[in-house]
């Protein structure tokens, strides 16, 4: 079989690589690395997709505890050695704050009653370290497999080499299917606690003969799904059956959204007025170019409003934008095109803001350089500021839509 230019190229790095030694693989080390501290009293507490960024350890609601746990699995994941190292380190880092050994924590909240946790228990300790160094794996595996998915376009789910199977992971076991289908964003693994199943990146040679084999197929078996409810808060997920709850996610398929929310978290605590001179020079720059291109979909800081806040009942004063939203409509409007966005937070801030038939949408008008602007924003169901839709138009649209504003306001009123 002839090697394509691109698995020539990759052939060639885990050769260079096996002649330095084994090295944890950058992306597996970053993804872990940027994950922001998030002390909590329950593993409910950070949820789905929150734990590509977001570190947290049941249990561990001081800071600095929660830092020694998240420094010494960074050390585990960056040099490759194993638990028993882990567990020694953790001893010398927790002992000096008594935290080896039965502690009573308390939640923060005041829902719960009292626990005590106690990380001398192996079974403790070792689901800590495993679920997060098998997650960063995964996470780094999902960056490398985009990489290359040109020439290996296709996923095959390999069952677990663990003594004890779940059965709905071994059903699934011998899926192949296209390395972007939507099966990936929830059945990539790992899918539980202690599930050790992984996949294998498949040319279109290996796929077929795959296929020609009995316990392979393009169809994943139908298990159905269940509704769970976290407890701690509420929140309702339907999950397919077979995947434990919480890890119902894809944490590398969330890269890209974890950067852009840890980093739209971070304007959010800056406040609007030292936030939107950085989101300006953003915008000026070619990272929306790059973004609106991904295929993943992420939430771009476009502007920082207080007023959005006061008006619309916002937790957060950042305005942002959907990748794809901006795609959308820089090819249905032929006088916007990616360099219009810059111009939300002008918009924003001399447009005069008219009410919607949605409450939680505001129309504003703005004329900048003799061009009649409309910009619609809304509050998303968990509190957030998302732009709608961004315009070009006339005088004539603008007073019809103050009218509408004038005749939605009276109805409320």
């Amino acid at each position: 079989m002839q090697l394509t230019r691109g698995q020539a190229v990759e052939l060639l790095a885990r050769l260079a690589a096996v002649k330095r030694g084994f090295q944890t693989p950058p992306e597996v080390v970053d993804y872990f690395r940027d994950k922001n501290l998030k002390p909590a009293f329950s593993w409910l507490d950070v949820w789905g997709q929150e734990h590509a960024h977001a570190f947290t350890v049941a249990g561990v609601t001081e800071t600095r505890v929660l830092n020694d746990f998240k420094s010494a699995i960074d050390k585990a994941i960056s040099s490759g050695t194993g638990f028993e190292a882990f567990k020694a380190d953790m001893q010398a880092r927790l002992t000096p704050h008594g935290w080896w050994g039965p502690k009573t924590v308390s939640d923060p909240t005041g829902k719960w009653a009292d626990k005590t946790v106690d990380f001398t228990r192996p079974g403790r300790l070792q689901t800590t370290f495993w679920s997060n160094v098998r997650s960063a794996r995964a996470a780094g595996q999902w960056n490398r497999i985009q990489r290359t998915k040109a020439s290996r376009p296709y996923l095959l789910y390999v069952r677990s080499t663990a003594e004890r199977k779940r059965p709905e992971h071994l059903a699934v076991a011998g899926t192949i299917k296209p390395v972007d289908d939507a099966f990936w964003s929830t059945w990539f693994p790992p899918n539980g606690w202690g599930c050790q199943c992984k996949v294998q990146q498949l040319d279109q040679e290996d796929r077929d003969r795959y296929l020609a084999q009995d316990g392979y197929s393009e169809e994943a078996p139908d298990l159905g799904t269940r509704t769970y409810v976290n407890r701690r808060t509420g929140e309702v997920t339907t999950i397919p059956r077979g995947i434990d709850p919480g890890w119902q996610t894809n944490p590398g398929l969330a890269r890209a959204r974890t950067l852009v929310t840890q980093f739209a978290d971070t304007l959010a605590t800056a406040g609007a007025d030292r936030a939107a001179p950085t989101i300006a020079k953003l915008w000026r720059g070619n990272w929306p170019k790059a973004m609106a291109k991904m295929d993943e979909r992420v939430h771009l800081p476009v502007a920082a409003s207080a007023r959005a806040v006061d008006e619309l009942g916002a937790k957060v004063d950042i305005v942002t934008v959907a990748n794809d939203v901006v795609t959308k409509k820089v090819g249905k409007h032929a006088a916007v095109d990616i360099g219009s966005f810059a111009q939300v937070q002008q918009i924003i801030d001399a447009g005069d803001w008219i009410e919607d038939r949605d409450p939680a949408v505001r129309n504003i008008l703005a004329v900048i350089g003799g061009v009649h602007w409309v910009l619609a924003i809304r509050r998303s169901t968990n509190g957030y500021i998302q732009v709608r839709t961004l315009f070009r138009t006339d005088a004539r649209r603008h007073a019809e839509i103050r009218r509408r504003g004038v005749r939605y306001k009276a109805e409320r009123e």
